[in-house]
């Protein structure tokens, strides 16, 4: 879950990049990564258990951050035999994907001294075994996704929607997705050509994003999506179904609406309603009211740290993140 290793989806785990580089910019804080390429297969887990705990030994780190639940097979070990303080981030399908996935990540969760789950929804799960979990979603790269001085959408007779992820995720539900735009093609006459967040580097997916009139998520299942946040940030209208934080992100922000029903006329109404009116959101003030700017999560990433490192008494080598994809 680390960027530049799985061939087949290069940017995967950029978020975790992201953050890591911002915890970085804080002052006293080293941290190192320890990348295990899940993508490989599940016996990439096992393996790393034992070079996990080499380096922690070594290196005496003060604390082992782990991203996605699996990945956090050596914790048992790491808690057993080393002074380290134990996180593990929760991203969505650890938790609320197949029930084997789920069990193993909640078992995992037991080793731990505190558990940060991106959305609300995870967190009623990892309380179940464990009594220490903050939220803290991913942040959104705010210098980077920003607006600059686009063709205003409403003078563009071709209209864009985004559908957030690959076509071929069956928890994304594109097929509500295409059945929405036909909606739009044929009772609005309205000219809408779709466009996926898939299989793109960063600054592809903020030129989309700039580019186009609306983004529609239809998903099944979400954690706190990214591609929510990023389109908040770049002031992007957005319609989408009730879906993981998606309501609590959005919350009142004009130029956005979320769907209780999953009908999609109801959700062709709110595109039409947004793209007739050529607007743009108020994405990015809301964004920066929530503090989910990269510079603010990653202080409360590292408040998590201070605290685990001050009941332990410690400062040691600083901090390992374990990503897992």
């Amino acid at each position: 879950m680390y960027p530049g290793r799985n061939r087949k989806n290069f940017t995967q785990g950029i978020f975790i990049e992201e953050q890591v580089e911002s915890i970085r910019r804080i002052k006293n804080c080293q941290v190192d990564v320890f990348v295990i390429e899940g993508f490989g297969g599940k016996l990439a887990y096992l393996s790393s258990i034992f070079r996990v705990l080499r380096r922690v030994l070594a290196k005496k780190y003060d604390v082992v951050h782990y991203h996605f639940g699996i990945s956090a097979c050596s914790a048992p070990l790491v808690r057993l035999l080393t002074g380290a303080s134990i996180v593990i981030t929760f991203h969505g399908s650890d938790i609320m994907g197949g029930r084997l996935m789920r069990e193993i990540s909640l078992f995992f969760a037991k080793f731990s001294d505190a558990c940060v789950a991106v959305s609300d929804e995870i967190k009623e799960q990892v309380l179940r075994v464990s009594g220490h979990c903050w939220v803290v979603p991913c942040a959104v790269n705010e210098n980077l996704f920003s607006e600059s001085d686009a063709v205003p959408r409403n003078e563009r007779q071709q209209k864009i929607i985004v559908f957030p992820s690959s076509i071929f995720r069956p928890e994304k539900n594109y097929p509500l997705f295409e059945q929405t735009l036909e909606i739009l093609r044929r009772d609005y006459r309205m000219d809408v050509i779709e466009k996926h967040i898939d299989g793109l580097g960063r600054s592809e997916v903020r030129q989309l994003l700039e580019n186009a009139d609306c983004l529609l998520m239809t998903s099944h299942r979400e954690g706190s999506p990214q591609s929510i946040k990023e389109s908040m940030a770049m002031n992007l209208p957005i319609v989408s179904v009730d879906v993981g934080d998606v309501r609590y992100l959005l919350g009142d922000c004009e130029g956005t609406a979320v769907v209780s029903d999953r009908v999609p006329a109801t959700l062709a109404s709110e595109v039409a309603r947004f793209i007739s009116a050529g607007r743009h959101s108020h994405g990015r003030a809301r964004l920066k009211d929530l503090q989910y700017f990269s510079s603010d999560v990653a202080k409360k990433i590292f408040g998590i740290y201070e605290v685990l490192i001050k009941r332990k008494g410690g400062m040691g080598e600083g901090v390992t993140s374990d990503t897992g994809s």
